[in-house]
């Protein structure tokens, strides 16, 4: 059998660091290099234009050109005097850096209080069609008020907290992830100093939250700030979402004084926080439902989020056992907001907090306290300005901070590291492998010593298109500027609307991936689930997949996944169905077994130079807005479809590696891991024989107007004629491309055999 291990790969082996140069950068955290922060990590070189273009064949690299750009910084982690260390954009994480103290919050966590089960784990709908709605991920039931104009669904979400001395007093940093107006939401400092004759009681409107032995409480609301009820001085700064504050406290050097921070709505006509009601209203949020939560959207200083799924059975047993479990929805943490719901649903945030010592502020030490391994949520710039906060009709994450789930290896030492990008399913986020399937984590990420990425795709339901295929990319591009990431190594899958990624992007980026892995999915047409297979799959020519579905999935029927099989074995593809009798859409999840998996991707590498490039460029899935243009893939760009047409497909191979096409080998087989299922799909066996190298190129094309062939990455030698023969249903322009020169040859519809000459 063919793989990616084959002999594919030891053709590329001698050009492989030529095209996949790597360099070193420092990254935003370069300046916490070796104090546990993320930094130093690898890039690639980029041409004039900034794209990528490799030192030898000069093809523009895989994927789009954002991949590949320097980092970008949101408004929300820029910094003015006196702040100066950059932020830590891992979330639930605390730092001395410069003389300040940082903390960094999670974003769109802001759901406040559990007010619909207070004594039990909540009970989310994975895959839910509405992550926003009673039965979404979060555990809080807070919502905004609905003047979505000011309030944005995230008016109250906290960015990051600082604090430093500054000229003998204390300065406080607050950043808000929205904030169109400069008073729609306030924020609550409670600061317990040690001294005896403090309180409990925040005022107001707060109340209690817990014995807490307040000697301080500052409450500012943007506008405006009091410190123990007196005003004190406070600015402003609706670019950056920053509230600013200094206060006449002096701490000891050597004091420690425990922070407690809170952020809701601003009532400014009655100076309190503005409480929740039943029902929301255009200035009053809602979702108190029969209980009195306190007036708290976002409480900080969480350092020990949980993500897990309690009380599911994840041993081999009945499959109506764990289906049940899935239909149940058991888990918690989507959002990395459960142990700030239940603390705000019983009043008590004694256990979120932060001791500030002073003496290391003084001192101006480094004390990163970033894991170097183990589950992180992470925090991107995006380049791209949507808007701000949430759109909830058609749940969007506009804001310019994004978060994404990455799973490090304790392997990881800094040396280059495999990278499994494992997409989310519908209505889920960037923790539902954390969460529902933590064993897809140890299994892919810690076993294989790989990296696990997850995007949260702006969104619970984005497709991977558009705005979600950004963020995609631009997750990505963060990680890789955070760890060394080897860009041979780097393997595609996803659960139910994340295998339909899978197959989108695997088919429309085939050159980033070594194998790619499909859960629950398929690929079809559209979100309404149409067993009709999209033409992409032509990309998968050198892309092997694995697909494991149920029989008794109602979500994802057997005709999505059948015709998703059927496609790739008329095209004689690498590719294996696993079908499993009993599994519904849940069960794979809730079983948590991926042996067969991680088996599967290994140690796989990306081919370089594939003896045949297909694909199928389709305007329509272009997202020309955010520069994203699915035009070729390997040695092979510039695919221009042809007037009037939807799509077009090109079909070249390369005579020069000497090597018949493999035999495509059907087969059936019976497995066994992780449980009982059928197997059916297609493998490559060695031919017979090989045909004698020549410097030649064929090409068949549909309803191509234009496109390029990098001749050197196509194995050819370019100071030698090279015979071009090209089959084409239009008129079209062939170009023959080096890094130093090119020739294109106008090519007329039929049958063309021509000699070049660069």
């Amino acid at each position: 059998m063919i793989d990616n291990n084959g002999r594919e790969n030891e053709r590329d082996e001698g050009r492989r660091h030529s095209r996949r140069t790597v360099l070193r950068s420092v990254g935003l955290l370069g300046a916490l290099a070796g104090t546990g922060a993320l930094a130093s990590t690898p890039a690639r070189a980029t041409d004039e234009d900034g794209g990528f273009r490799s030192a030898d064949g000069g093809s523009p690299g895989p994927g789009p050109s954002l991949l590949y750009d320097e980092p970008v910084t949101a408004p929300q982690f820029e910094n003015e005097p006196p702040w100066k260390a950059d932020s830590l954009r891992v979330a639930g994480t605390e730092a001395y850096v410069k003389g300040e103290y940082l903390y960094q919050d999670y974003v769109y966590d802001d759901y406040g209080a559990n007010t619909t089960n207070t004594s039990e784990p909540p009970q989310p709908a994975p895959n839910s069609e509405d992550a926003y709605g009673e039965n979404g991920t979060m555990t809080g039931d807070v919502v905004y008020p609905t003047d979505e104009a000011t309030y944005r669904h995230n008016a109250a979400d906290l960015v990051e907290f600082r604090a430093t001395r500054h000229e003998g007093k204390l300065r406080y940093r607050f950043t808000l992830n929205t904030m169109v107006e400069p008073d729609a939401a306030a924020v609550a400092l409670g600061i317990d100093t040690g001294e005896s004759g403090g309180t409990d009681d925040w005022g107001y409107g707060i109340g209690t939250l817990g014995e807490l032995g307040l000697n301080h409480t500052l409450v500012t609301w943007g506008s405006g700030a009091e410190l123990d009820g007196e005003s004190v001085e406070s600015s402003v700064d609706l670019e950056r979402n920053q509230i600013e504050v200094t206060v006449p406290l002096s701490p000891p050097k050597d004091a420690t004084w425990r922070h407690y921070l809170v952020a809701g709505l601003w009532d400014g006509e009655n100076e309190r926080f503005t409480p929740v009601r039943e029902l929301p209203d255009s200035t009053h949020p809602g979702g108190a439902h029969g209980e009195n939560p306190p007036p708290v959207f976002n409480v900080g200083f969480r350092f020990d989020e949980p993500v897990g799924a309690p009380n599911v059975n994840r041993e081999t047993g009945e499959v109506e056992e764990t289906t049940e479990l899935g239909s149940r929805g058991i888990g918690y943490g989507h959002w990395r907001d459960h142990a700030q719901a239940k603390a705000l649903a019983e009043r008590d945030v004694s256990e979120l907090h932060a001791d500030v010592e002073f003496g290391k502020l003084d001192s101006r030490v480094t004390d990163c306290r970033i894991p170097d391994s183990g589950f992180l949520t992470c925090l991107y710039s995006s380049r791209y300005d949507l808007g701000s906060g949430v759109d909830a009709e058609n749940d969007v994450l506009l804001g310019r901070i994004q978060p994404y789930g990455l799973y490090v290896p304790e392997s990881y030492d800094g040396d280059p590291t495999a990278l499994h990008l494992h997409l989310h399913s519908l209505g889920s986020t960037y923790s539902e492998y954390a969460v529902l399937s933590p064993n897809l984590l140890r299994q892919l990420g810690e076993q294989r010593d790989s990296l696990v990425l997850t995007p949260e795709g702006r969104g619970p339901a984005g497709w991977y298109n558009d705005e979600a295929e950004l963020d995609v990319f631009e997750a990505w591009n963060d990680a890789a500027h955070r760890f060394a990431v080897d860009e041979d190594r780097v393997t595609v899958g996803g659960y139910s609307m994340g295998a339909f990624g899978t197959f989108r992007l695997g088919g429309l980026y085939p050159d980033l991936f070594a194998r790619a892995f499909a859960v629950a999915g398929g690929a079809f047409e559209s979100e309404a689930y149409e067993a009709s297979t999209p033409k992409y799959l032509d990309g998968f020519r050198n892309l092997p997949v694995r697909m494991w579905n149920g029989s008794n999935d109602k979500l994802v029927p057997a005709p999505v996944y059948t015709s998703t099989e059927q496609r790739l074995r008329e095209l004689e593809y690498r590719h294996e169905l696993d079908v499993f009798p009993g599994y519904d859409h849940f069960t794979f999840a809730f079983r948590d077994q991926w042996g067969p998996a991680r088996d599967f991707l290994g140690t796989s590498t990306v081919p370089e130079s594939p003896v045949r490039v297909v694909y199928r460029p389709i305007p329509a899935q272009d997202a020309e807005q955010f520069d994203l243009v699915h035009d070729g893939a390997y040695w092979v760009s510039g695919v221009r479809v042809a007037d009037g047409a939807a799509d077009g497909r090109v079909d070249v191979r390369s005579h020069a590696f000497g090597e018949a096409p493999p035999v495509a080998v059907n087969y059936e087989r019976e497995g066994t891991e992780p449980a009982p299922h059928t197997k059916h799909g297609t493998e490559w066996t060695e031919p017979t024989s090989d045909p004698p190298k020549r410097n030649a190129l064929s090409a068949v094309l549909e309803r191509v107007s234009e496109a390029t062939v990098w001749v050197e990455e196509a194995g050819l030698d370019p100071a030698d004629p090279i015979t071009l023969t090209v089959d084409s249903t239009d008129a079209a322009a062939v170009t023959l491309a080096t890094e130093q020169k090119e020739e294109t040859v106008e090519v007329p519809s039929g049958h063309t055999e021509t000699t070049v000459t660069l």
